[in-house]
């Protein structure tokens, strides 16, 4: 005989104090001995994560979709500090996306370097979670005033104007759009949000000229002019083709009798905004649209032979200017990697050395040459290896790169290389020829690669677009057991550490978390290590013979509740709905396929006992069994409002379907009440409802006071008397009183998701726990009392199905994981 999932035959007379819930045993994640922690904080899918060493512990930096930074204490997975990434544009409203991520030391100091979309790069000290100022697109180096000075445009489009030689900011010029020569000047022109341009004089940083509102263009005469309207005078007209003064008023133009005919012309589309006039001259043209204002006239926009790059060349060197925080907002001069296989410190972070401003006194900046200048290339060039995800705008589209990952083996430079059938070739940097084995096993292309010393060894981390993480040998090209198991989607990054000596990698999720991994653990004889379901798990049930779970991935396992070990082999089923019984005195599992056609096959052997048989059902959205006669028999809930009772022996209808709700039947349990077996049921309905299978017929009214759908109910003994446990969408939880149909109370619950995540059990001191899924998280409730039955118990992933196991435990299926739980008193 089966032990009821939906019934617990227990009597129980008592209560006792609250309980903590441990894992008995869960399968996948949980049980892979490689797993270290999960860090989970997020809101959105983390894209890229790097490892640094802040007052000598180990941290993790992760960056997400969510705009936000996050600082974890690798060893205590404490939440340190949460970085907002970048700031959202004042006029587009929207934060650039991070594109990359790296660590790096400066002069001994540890900082975080994110990279963006927009070509900006933003430093954090990760001690204290604060800014650190920024890496500056470099422009220009110009003489103003006798000055050296060097021109510098920052992420919000903030110009720079920094003396050479102290490092002092001279000039500051905030919405900068374009640089340009007006009689023999530096000029810049700036426009702030309410697109308002304005000229500035760069060595005095003094507006020139003044700004007037203005409106046209119109046509006269094949003319194009504008008006410009100014308190106390005329509006004036402006020649727009040659951008000079054309009339000192409207009306004085027209009153010339050439142009009386042309006074219909002026019915023109309003577009100019403003115009920016310099001694009777237009030399910057504003319009209404988003577009940056136009330079016209005298004004000559400055010729910048290399355009903005954040990485530059002085006398050969890899520069950056990197401009701080402080009060002054000093510029200070980077000396970057030469390239990106220079030796990294043991925290996986690069060195970078500071250049005294006395030695770049008189020297040139050019752009780097031995580097695009781009922002992909100057993450990669800092943290030694690219991301599969980092993108780099190419005209009018955007190129994904490749994943890779530069080292020295040896002696000897190395590039892992990602192939587009999922292998990674290490190559001889310099000459492109093979060094070493393949890395074969990924299905599909490499999103990241990191890698890691292991003693005498060195070990490869991948993550592919086949959402799996290996690890691999580099001396051998052979993978290090089995794949990385834990993250329930896409894996986007990796980056490795060393930790008390030991080499750790770090992946980040799509599914929010990042994840800690000792490299070098073993498996031993893997009975700790419980693959399992690929996809969610859908349902749960337990007999006598193991427990039972069924997964989207179209399979049907069979566990020991005891060990967790797997007993027989999965069976092949598409399942929306199964339980388990005894037929001809064998175990066996039944379950509903998606078009409601029901299954009987045994749980030991996998042999069906007799042909599928349709339900009739449009869709069966649950499902019981019971013994009705001596006969096995199961209940389907169906999406048609009705419930059929089925012989398991012969597979056809053993009484006539159970008709009465209103709506969709959601939920089925058994119960025996006078010594008759009955059915209760619960419907969209609002309603839970009694009935006499032997009959078929309704026992009583319906049982009311739920005032939204009822999800899931079960079924129990409570001082003598059978009750039924029902949950509802209202989230109130209700105990009704089956031989008197009356309600015995109630008790407000979290939310409590979707599906059947209701299970009831008698635990072995003689309570009657209920447990409940709410997403992540299962919760107990003490039925006896009436209050909560212990801690709750977090579960890396969404609770998806809940059955009582022998002993007051609870089958769990999380994810795509399964587990059993228990009482710690």
């Amino acid at each position: 005989m089966t032990e009821r999932s939906d019934r617990v035959s227990r009597e129980v007379a008592s209560s006792h104090g609250p309980a903590s819930w441990r894992a008995d045993w869960t399968c996948g994640s949980a049980s892979d001995p490689r797993l270290l922690r999960s860090f989970k904080g997020h809101d959105a899918p983390v894209v890229a994560v790097a490892t640094a060493v802040v007052d000598g512990r180990p941290v993790v930096v992760s960056a997400s979709r969510d705009s936000t930074v996050c600082v974890w204490d690798l060893a205590t997975g404490e939440r340190l500090h949460t970085l907002t990434a970048a700031p959202a544009d004042s006029m587009s409203s929207l934060s650039p996306e991070l594109v990359a991520l790296a660590a790096v030391v400066v002069d001994g100091q540890p900082l975080v370097l994110t990279c963006h979309i927009d070509g900006t790069a933003r430093l954090w000290d990760p001690a204290t979670g604060c800014s650190a100022g920024e890496l500056a697109l470099g422009l220009a180096q110009l003489v103003l005033d006798g000055r050296h000075v060097v021109l510098a445009v920052q992420s919000d489009r903030t110009l720079g104007v920094w003396d050479r030689a102290t490092g002092g900011r001279l000039g500051v010029f905030p919405w900068m759009v374009d640089i340009g020569v007006l009689d023999g000047r530096e000029v810049v022109v700036t426009c702030p949000p309410d697109h308002r341009a304005q000229v500035w004089d760069l060595a005095t940083g003094r507006e020139v000229g003044e700004c007037l509102p203005a409106e046209g263009p119109w046509t006269l005469e094949g003319r194009d002019i504008a008006v410009t309207e100014e308190e106390g005078r005329a509006g004036r007209v402006w020649d727009l083709d040659r951008h000079v003064l054309l009339a000192a008023g409207l009306r004085e133009l027209l009153a010339d009798a050439e142009y009386e005919h042309a006074v219909s012309a002026l019915a023109g589309v309003d577009t100019v905004s403003t115009l920016t006039v310099v001694d009777g001259r237009v030399v910057v043209l504003d319009t209404h649209y988003e577009g940056p204002p136009e330079l016209v006239g005298d004004l000559v926009p400055m010729f910048i032979p290399y355009g903005p790059s954040p990485t530059l060349t002085l006398e050969g060197r890899g520069v950056a200017l990197a401009v701080g925080v402080d009060v002054d907002h000093t510029l200070r001069f980077w000396e970057l990697p030469t390239r990106p296989m220079d030796t990294t410190g043991p925290d996986g972070s690069r060195r970078i050395r500071g250049i005294p401003l006395e030695t770049t006194a008189g020297k040139e900046l050019i752009k780097s040459k031995s580097d695009p200048g781009d922002l992909v290339d100057l993450s990669s060039l800092l943290s030694a290896r690219t991301n599969g995800l980092l993108v780099a705008e190419s005209s009018w589209e955007i190129q994904v790169r490749d994943a890779s990952r530069s080292l020295v083996l040896g002696d000897t430079p190395v590039s892992l290389v990602p192939g587009p059938d999922g292998t990674v070739t290490p190559l001889h940097t310099l000459d492109r020829s093979p060094a070493g084995s393949a890395l074969t096993g990924h299905t599909d292309r490499v999103w990241a690669i990191d890698s890691a010393p292991a003693g005498p060894r060195t070990l490869a981390v991948t993550t592919s677009r086949d959402r799996t993480v290996r690890v691999w040998d580099l001396a051998t090209g052979e993978q290090e057991g089995e794949p990385l198991t834990g993250h329930t989607g896409q894996v986007w990054d990796v980056a490795t550490t060393v930790v008390d000596g030991r080499p750790v990698a770090v992946t980040a999720g799509e599914d929010h978390t990042v994840r800690t991994w000792d490299l070098t653990a073993a498996r031993g004889d893997g009975s700790r290590l419980r693959a399992g379901h690929t996809e969610a798990v859908l349902a749960v049930a337990t007999a006598v013979f193991d427990g039972v779970t069924a997964g989207a991935d179209h399979t049907v396992r069979t566990w020991d509740l005891t060990t967790g070990s797997r007993i027989s082999d999965p069976l092949s089923a598409e399942v929306s709905a199964m339980t388990t019984a005894v037929v001809g005195g064998h175990p066996v599992v039944v379950t509903a396929t998606p078009d409601a056609t029901l299954h009987i096959a045994e749980l030991a052997t996998g042999r069906a006992v007799h042909r599928p048989f349709p339900s009739g059902h449009g869709r069966v959205l649950a499902i019981a069994s019971e013994t009705l006669d001596g006969l096995p028999v199961a209940l389907t809930a169906g999406s048609d409002r009705v419930v059929g009772v089925w012989d398991l022996t012969t597979g056809q209808p053993l009484v006539a379907p159970l008709t009465g709700h209103s709506s969709r039947v959601t939920a089925v349990a058994t119960a025996v009440l006078d010594g008759r077996p009955v059915a209760v049921t619960g419907s969209w309905d609002k309603t839970v409802r009694l009935w006499d299978l032997a009959t078929g017929r309704q026992l009583g009214e319906p049982l009311t006071g739920h005032t939204d759908w009822v999800t899931a109910v079960a079924t129990a003994t409570l001082g003598g008397a059978p009750i039924a446990i029902s949950k509802g969408r209202d989230r109130v939880i209700r105990l009704w009183n089956l031989s008197t149909g009356q309600q015995i109370s109630d008790a407000q619950a979290a939310e409590s998701g979707s599906g059947n995540t209701l299970a009831v059990s008698a635990t072995a001191d003689g309570r009657l726990v209920a447990a409940l899924g709410d997403d992540r998280t299962v919760r107990f409730r003490d039925l006896t009392a009436g209050c909560p039955a212990g801690t709750d118990h977090l579960l890396p992933f969404p609770v998806h199905s809940l059955a009582a196991a022998p002993g007051g435990h609870f089958a769990v299926g999380f994810g795509c994981e399964v587990g059993v739980l228990s009482s710690t008193s």
